[in-house]
């Protein structure tokens, strides 16, 4: 059995689902995701790649570390390194796209992220992310669909619910952030009071 991981989670899809080569190594990159421990994390993949230096999902994992850390450059650094050395790795794109992003790289991260989206039309988390790209370049006219089409492809992922009915909100289309409200509170109903109060001071 494989170890669990969050389906609505864009970095838990990204980062640690199939990475790993045994159960055990799933089992505790798991373990670890879930403690967010990542110091031990980082440590866990740097001594997995020395054992293993051309295991491109440890690349994968000391970079999801650094960037838990806020360790930006580094973690971009490490997550390009896997897209030379495995070109379809969608997890590393998507990765690679929020670090940029994070790291104060909207526009770049659009790019990346632009890239990633036609190598995995079906991955919500690159959908997720580009919506979070394009937001921070303040281009809601492209998140609104970037957020769309990843709540089409993970009706679970509450983030892009939330991001989705806000971004509409901001843009003056009141019945549509209404729409995103009521499926954010199926989902998760603590989110939707966050957006319920961001939409009513807005007039919503």
């Amino acid at each position: 059995m494989e170890p669990a991981v969050l389906p609505a989670d864009p970095f838990g899809s990204s980062a640690i689902a199939g990475r790993g080569d045994t159960y055990e190594e799933r089992e505790a990159i798991g373990e670890l995701a879930k403690k967010k421990d990542w110091s031990a994390m980082l440590k866990f993949a740097e001594a997995q790649q020395k054992r293993n230096p051309t295991g491109s999902d440890w690349i994968v994992l000391a970079g999801y570390a650094w960037l838990r850390r806020g360790e930006y450059p580094k973690a971009v650094a490490a997550f390009a390194q896997v897209i030379q050395l495995n070109p379809e790795d969608i997890g590393a794109w998507n990765l690679l796209g929020e670090a940029q992003r994070r790291s104060g790289q909207p526009g770049q991260a659009t790019r990346t992220l632009e890239r990633a989206s036609a190598i995995g039309r079906t991955s919500y988390a690159t959908f997720f992310f580009l919506g979070e790209a394009y937001r921070d370049s303040n281009r809601l006219d492209r998140a609104i669909p970037a957020y769309r089409e990843a709540a089409r492809l993970e009706p679970e992922l509450a983030q892009a619910w939330f991001e989705l009915g806000s971004a509409y909100a901001r843009t003056g289309q009141r019945e549509e952030a209404r729409r995103a409200l009521e499926r954010l509170e199926k989902v998760d109903p603590a989110l939707g009071k966050d957006l319920k109060k961001q939409l009513e001071s807005k007039g919503g």
